[in-house]
């Protein structure tokens, strides 16, 4: 399970059992009071097989977790299909998740909270096989992470800005081995180790 969802699902398990009622003490005896008490959990019917099901995490009775499940048959009774996280409960998605089959294909994360998706990780069989960071929050991806087995296998790196590669990192079972820059711009190492 991605590091971000293992917090968000404690962050969410928290808020649900602090959020999910206003407790009164009378007589020793714990109630509920109904007309305070809002539902931190909500189901629509999306129409089309769809159902979504959001979460309020912060008890601002507004959803900061929304879940879009394909409604099926049998054992694929309710198939997650996406999941939209809102980080800083501002009102707008800031990590997004695509799932097919029950494992997650794509999640995409808006880490300077600008609407523009800053890093994206894909997946096969629920294993991360590459991601793409732009950490210059231009739009672009200028760092691309390979994995093979889980591990980081190849690092390529636009470091001048010009939407080419020119540095590389080559790792075995997750140690770097070697790296390598491209000098004169022509997509080809010229200089193996530091620059």
């Amino acid at each position: 399970m991605p590091l971000l969802l293992r917090i968000l699902t404690v962050i969410a398990t928290a808020a649900m059992f602090s959020a999910c009622a206003t407790t009164q003490k009378k007589e020793g005896v714990d109630l509920i009071d109904d007309d305070e008490w809002v539902n931190p959990v909500q189901e629509y019917d999306e129409g089309n097989g769809f159902r979504k099901v959001t979460l309020d995490i912060n008890s601002d009775e507004k959803p900061d977790v929304f879940n879009y499940y394909r409604v099926g048959e049998g054992e694929e009774e309710k198939l997650l299909v996406r999941k939209e996280i809102d980080l800083n409960f501002d009102g707008t998605v800031d990590v997004s998740q695509i799932w097919k089959e029950g494992l997650m294909t794509q999640e995409q994360i808006d880490a300077d909270f600008d609407g523009r998706n800053d890093w994206i990780d894909f997946y096969d069989q629920g294993e991360r096989i590459r991601a793409e960071w732009d950490t210059s929050f231009d739009g672009r991806p200028d760092l691309i992470r390979y994995y093979e087995g889980g591990k980081l296998s190849r690092v390529e790196m636009d470091t001048t800005g010009d939407r080419q590669v020119d540095y590389w990192e080559y790792y075995e079972a997750g140690v770097m081995q070697r790296s390598g820059w491209d000098l004169n711009a022509d997509g080809k190492v010229d200089k193996w180790g530091d620059k």
